[in-house]
């Protein structure tokens, strides 16, 4: 089944347009724990030099039991040393139904993950296939709205690497729009998260851009950054700390799992960092 008429299979399944809050239920994820080596994750944020593997492995245990729970299948690759931040799934590929697009870091030792990525994604897409050279593009800078995919532009995804991303998506059904990702923020996902195809949350000065036009609105004005990025498996979503703009979503019918991902976040992440899956 192609990922359009998944995606319209699901929205008559939910009711959409009755009851537009509740976020796709992909049937699989990937995971990776953090290595050792977690410590020289690369990041700008200010505490990153108290980054403690042994804390974030144990964070990283309790994501996962919350994760199970989710979804029906849950693959957790074996950590790797070499690579520190490769806990971080979600930057290794695009996933749209059974097509999935491997990304292309604009940071040279994070090429190195992909290659395990793709042994993983072979037993769970029909096609994988890849931006080529100049190109970069990670997959935490990819959100899925309806049938558009917006993409940020950050200094981990170029102007290729975005072109590239059109090519695979639009005979899948899916158009393409880009967004300036502000500076100081890693990735367009650190800013903001779709919720659903008609609800997003996130910085208001990203959320102003036309690409959000007509989506529903939850504005983080007051919390800290980490507050924005929340990752959403039906009308459940795991959230970093505790924040009271996450009631929202409580009183719009979600179960928010509250988790501590401190460690993580130390290392400009959250918890859709942590997972791949598939956005349509």
């Amino acid at each position: 089944m192609d990922s359009k008429a998944g995606r319209e299979t699901w929205e008559c399944r939910l009711g959409v347009k009755s009851r537009n809050v509740i976020s796709r239920k992909p049937s699989w994820a990937v995971i990776k724990p953090p290595p050792s080596s977690f410590f020289r994750a690369i990041s700008s944020h200010p505490k990153a030099d108290s980054i403690d593997p042994a804390r974030a492995l144990r964070q990283h245990g309790d994501y996962q039991e919350t994760l199970e729970s989710l979804v029906d299948r849950l693959v957790v690759m074996e950590p790797n040393e070499l690579h520190p931040d490769s806990c971080f799934t979600q930057d290794a590929a695009v996933v749209l139904g059974s097509t999935a697009l491997l990304a292309r870091s604009g940071i040279g030792i994070r090429k190195s993950e992909i290659p395990a990525v793709h042994r993983v994604l072979r037993s769970l897409v029909d096609d994988v296939q890849q931006i080529s050279p100049p190109g970069s593009l990670e997959g935490g800078d990819v959100l899925c709205i309806g049938n558009t995919l917006v993409v940020g532009r950050s200094r981990r995804a170029s102007q290729s690497g975005i072109e590239a991303l059109a090519r695979f998506a639009e005979p899948l059904g899916y158009k393409v729009a880009a967004v300036d990702v502000p500076s100081g923020v890693l990735h367009l996902s650190t800013a903001v998260t779709a919720v659903s195809d008609q609800l997003v949350i996130g910085l208001p000065e990203v959320l102003r851009s036309s690409v959000f036009r007509g989506v529903e609105q939850i504005p983080v004005a007051d919390g800290p950054l980490e507050a924005c990025n929340v990752l959403v498996i039906g009308d459940h979503a795991i959230a970093s700390g505790k924040y009271a703009v996450h009631d929202v979503l409580e009183r719009k019918g979600f179960t928010v799992h509250r988790l501590d991902l401190s460690e993580f976040v130390k290392a400009d992440a959250g918890p859709t960092c942590l997972a791949l899956l598939p956005l349509a």
